[in-house]
């Protein structure tokens, strides 16, 4: 852990800066590249805005000192919380990550997004203190989050796997304009198809489906339903 400045130089402040922009930026980039509602410059800023308010609050608290430390009487009667500027400042991005919350379809989105504008904005607080050890590892460690936990919980936790789901078309299945729809509807709802089995004689396509647990059967047949070229689809145990 780093030790509090007794003098925060123009050397020091580039530095947590720089470094608030660098963690700032490697998160929202990771955001942003999984098209989310908030990315890179979001994150950077979040980040950036919360170092800025950290270094205004320590500056605050060295000018306290040197003035405790040439008026002790001063230094008796001025006081200061170091924590509460921080809190607000945890608040008010609590605020902006709601912003990115959205509700479609009985699912809600956007969760893991605010999440990390939270992470990033106290990540920021601490590199205006001066915590970098600290603070680079948090980062470090909510990038392994992000990326490297995503392919865990798709796997284990966001997924239940339907036997089979059958599908029977109105035309001839060699028309590709059949599978294209379907295949839309698939990535509609984050929808993937584990094996596909075609039966050429009556039209019908049994499907094994790995489907997110947000979303319910009810929401994908009627959605098949409003295709023209589905006839009926049958959940098969």
């Amino acid at each position: 852990m780093n030790s509090f400045a007794v003098e925060l130089t123009a050397r020091e402040i580039i530095i947590r800066i720089a470094m608030s922009v660098l963690i700032g930026g490697m998160i929202g980039y990771e955001r942003g590249h999984n098209n989310r509602p908030a990315g890179f410059r979001t994150h950077i800023l979040v980040c950036l805005g919360a170092t800025v308010v950290s270094m205004v609050q320590d500056c605050l608290r060295i000018e306290l000192v040197k003035l405790a430390m040439v008026n002790e009487i001063a230094g008796e009667v001025l006081k200061t919380d170091l924590g509460r500027i921080g809190a607000q400042v945890v608040s008010g991005i609590g605020f902006l990550g709601a912003g990115t919350i959205m509700r479609d379809k009985g699912t809600i989105g956007g969760l893991t997004t605010a999440a990390s504008i939270w992470v990033t904005g106290c990540i920021g607080l601490g590199i205006g203190w001066g915590f970098y050890s600290m603070t680079f590892i948090a980062g470090v460690v909510v990038l392994i989050v992000l990326v490297t936990l995503k392919a865990v919980e798709r796997r284990f936790i966001d997924e239940k796997i339907i036997s089979k789901i059958e599908v029977e078309y109105l035309g001839d299945l060699e028309n590709g304009i059949y599978y294209s729809k379907t295949n839309d509807i698939f990535k509609m709802f984050d929808i993937r198809v584990r094996a596909m089995q075609k039966s050429q004689e009556n039209n019908k396509v049994i499907y094994t489906l790995v489907i997110p647990k947000q979303y319910n059967l009810l929401d994908l047949t009627s959605e098949f339903y409003k295709t023209k070229e589905v006839i009926s689809i049958t959940i098969l145990k």
